[in-house]
């Protein structure tokens, strides 16, 4: 009897020493691989992306706009005639305003700049 209980804890054992081993294997293996194309798309920026004039603009908050400042000169920014973005009248740039959401990005308040809101400012 004490023979049996021993070759069963050793069986105990080995299985899960054998178990521990494939969760390993299967983690490792589940990090190997490459996402689905529908996941890597989602999570990839397109290069050179234009977005659709559509998704301009949506209600943000006042309270928002009153402590959002430029991430370059962080000097306050005031909101466009039209909603749309969010512009800093001291060097031009204008942070546009996604389904309501601001992209606070320095490389998109350089990409759309409008240096007549410079002039405007100035004057």
């Amino acid at each position: 009897m004490k023979r049996f209980f021993l070759v069963l804890g050793v069986l105990v054992a080995a299985l899960a020493g054998v178990a521990a081993i494939v969760v390993v294997v299967l983690r490792i293996w589940e990090r190997e691989q490459p996402l689905p194309v529908a996941t890597q798309d989602a999570y990839r920026m397109p290069e050179g992306l234009v977005f659709d004039e559509s998704e301009l603009g949506g209600p943000v908050s006042e309270e928002l706009l009153s402590i959002l400042v430029c991430p370059e000169d962080r000097g306050p920014l005031k909101l466009s005639a039209d909603g749309k973005w969010l512009v800093n009248p001291r060097n031009g740039y204008r942070y546009p305003i996604r389904r309501g959401i601001p992209v606070m990005l320095i490389e998109e308040g350089r990409k759309n700049r409008d240096l007549s809101l410079i002039e405007q400012a100035a004057a």
